[in-house]
């Protein structure tokens, strides 16, 4: 009777060593796939994020000129500004003159996302590149007159502008550096 007790404490040893094994062996299963796909995944999505970042801080440095020109476009003669604005990396901001008669002047910015998957209003350049832009338009009744040196600014640097209006028969703004 002992011996029938033993045999089967012994063979219950062994179902459990055997379940160990199979457990060790799903975990590592289950890291496996975590490490290929979960992370691999993670790192897409951060990257994805900061591109997004970068794309709403130039935005935001392009709006702030464009709202200080079109403030001082319709303020009194003399009237001036100072801005100062952050342009990330990987970002260009541009000045382009204009008059209400011809072309409105604009601000545009772009982004260089590198690889990115292609997203609305971005287009893939040559080197297959993605490239984000977008033009922001002055007021329609003001002329647009930018200095060199203001074209086109790469960042990362931040850049004081300066836009001030001169007395002349039509609203007239002069955008340069501060």
């Amino acid at each position: 009777m002992e011996s029938d007790i033993m045999k089967k404490q012994n063979r219950g040893g062994m179902m459990k060593g055997q379940a160990t094994i199979e457990f060790i062996l799903l975990v590592v299963v289950m890291l496996l796939f975590i490490n290929t796909t979960i992370v691999t995944n993670a790192n897409t999505v951060s990257v994805s994020a900061l591109d997004v970042s970068t794309l709403g801080k130039a935005r935001l440095a392009a709006e702030k000129i464009v709202d200080s020109i079109n403030y001082v476009g319709f303020s009194g003669d003399e009237t001036k500004q100072t801005v100062t604005v952050f342009i990330p990396e990987k970002a260009t901001i541009g000045c382009f003159s204009g008059d209400p008669e011809t072309t409105p002047g604009k601000i545009k910015f772009s982004v260089d996302l590198g690889g990115t998957a292609i997203a609305s209003g971005c287009t893939v350049n040559g080197e297959g590149k993605t490239i984000c832009a977008k033009d922001l338009p002055v007021y329609a009744d003001l002329t647009l007159e930018c200095n060199s040196g203001v074209a086109a600014i790469s960042g990362p640097t931040v850049v004081s502008y300066v836009a001030i209006k001169t007395s002349t028969p039509s609203p007239k703004v002069t955008l340069s550096f501060g």
